[in-house]
């Protein structure tokens, strides 16, 4: 891989690799921006590609392993160093407890989350990558969580809500909390 594309933008990538057209990608772009949702996420919702195929774009981009989380053994130690709960919100699954302390997780680049890993850790990490459902599944495995139900996979690509719902949505949440605060049983006026 050259300099150059080490830098490539994650849609970048997927074009190049043949996955994504220009005008997919344009409207996963739009949709992105009105929803101020990340484009991966947007790319998966709108049945574009799926979450294997961002894992190794962002594997690829940011030069960590990706992890085949099937044959991953996480040790008891390393599982007790971050909560069953921590674990399922940042979706992050701690490996080894050594040296470095080994994980694995979806977003290598979530400055957040490996600033407060290392802080629990107190000591470097060493990070590698899977997609998103695999490593969910594989947290509640090695925390003894009951599985969740696999969704059967549609052959119909899912609709992602229109920008403008999820804001009006909000906005209705919104102004309901701000009549609830101001003491109003009943707010008098929704937006529509």
């Amino acid at each position: 891989m050259s300099v150059g594309e080490r830098y490539w933008r994650l849609g970048d990538r997927l074009r190049r690799r043949g996955v994504l057209d220009r005008r997919k990608l344009d409207r996963g772009l739009r949709v992105s921006q009105e929803s101020k949702r990340r484009i991966g996420d947007v790319l998966i919702d709108m049945g574009y590609v799926d979450e294997d195929q961002i894992a190794q774009c962002l594997a690829d981009q940011y030069g960590f392993e990706l992890e085949d989380i099937s044959q991953v053994k996480p040790t008891a130690a390393a599982l007790s160093m971050l909560t069953p709960e921590f674990a399922l919100k940042w979706c992050v699954l701690a490996l080894e407890d050594d040296i470095r302390f080994r994980c694995v997780v979806i977003d290598p680049v979530n400055i957040e989350l490996t600033d407060t890993i290392a802080m629990i850790a107190r000591k470097p990490l060493s990070l590698s990558l899977a997609p998103r459902t695999p490593l969910l599944q594989a947290i509640r495995a090695a925390y003894g969580l009951p599985a969740l139900p696999v969704a059967a996979k549609s052959r119909r690509r899912r609709k992602p809500p229109e920008p403008e719902t999820v804001l009006q949505r909000d906005r209705t949440m919104l102004l309901d909390a701000v009549y609830s605060e101001l003491g109003f049983d009943e707010p008098t006026r929704r937006v529509s």
